[in-house]
């Protein structure tokens, strides 16, 4: 029996310290084109990865019925990240872009950072998700 209790005592303090550290993200996109309907994917990257295409770490994706939507995270392991959106016209599953690179479809990331010759940078799209804090963002798709 004494076992048993010095077992439970030497496990709880293991149970508290590997308890998820998390935030929460809402994200407003705003800018959607409402006529042209689609699908809204939103995607979270660490610094690693971002924008690589299927390469995010937390990801969220639903048929545009707003030119305003609201997207939640829950429980985001705290940390770096960037954000991208964008509006999915045609339904498949991937950014169109024109002959150039350039998006064709409406996009936008975190911080608003814009395109320039490329994506923005990780950290001109950087935001910090902190414990057990709510993050309230708004993106504008171009």
């Amino acid at each position: 029996m004494v076992k048993i209790g010095l077992l439970i005592l030497l496990l709880v303090p293991i149970r508290i310290c590997t308890y998820a550290q998390t935030g929460k993200v809402n994200i407003e996109v705003k800018g959607i084109d409402l006529k042209a309907g689609g699908i809204l994917h939103v995607a979270i990257f660490e610094k690693a990865n971002f924008p690589k295409t299927g390469k995010h770490t937390l990801g969220w994706s639903k048929g545009i019925n707003g030119a305003t939507m609201q997207v939640t995270f829950e429980q985001v392991p705290i940390g770096q990240y960037a954000i991208a959106v964008f509006q999915d016209k045609d339904q498949n599953k991937k950014l169109n872009t024109n002959f150039f690179g350039y998006p064709i479809e409406p996009m936008g990331f975190s911080n608003d950072a814009k395109l320039k010759f490329g994506p923005p940078s990780f950290d001109d799209a950087k935001i910090i998700v902190a414990q057990d804090q709510t993050l309230n963002l708004v993106i504008h798709l171009h």
